[in-house]
């Protein structure tokens, strides 16, 4: 986890917490929009094997995304606890 420590000379604490809820909510949006684009069997006809290693491969993808989604999210929720740290 990215945790920058707050201080006089450094980044304000909402410098630093916005950007990452503005990314957590554009990848949220981008998890929503993959899943609009599961593949489907009806796009692979006679060829099942195809279709269950790139469904396999989409969830692959909604997975990594929301785990960096969810490390964003935690990055912000840690730098908003340590503002009364840095006062």
């Amino acid at each position: 986890m990215i945790s920058p420590t707050l201080n006089v000379n450094g980044t304000s604490a909402a410098d630093l917490i916005d950007p990452r809820l503005a990314a957590f909510d554009h990848l949220t949006k981008a998890i929503d929009s993959l899943r609009q684009v599961t593949p489907n069997g009806r796009d692979y006809p006679g060829d099942a094997e195809r279709c269950v290693a790139d469904r396999s491969a989409h969830y692959d993808r909604i997975l990594t995304l929301n785990a960096i989604r969810e490390r964003i999210y935690a990055e912000a929720v840690a730098i908003n606890r340590s503002k009364g740290d840095a006062a």
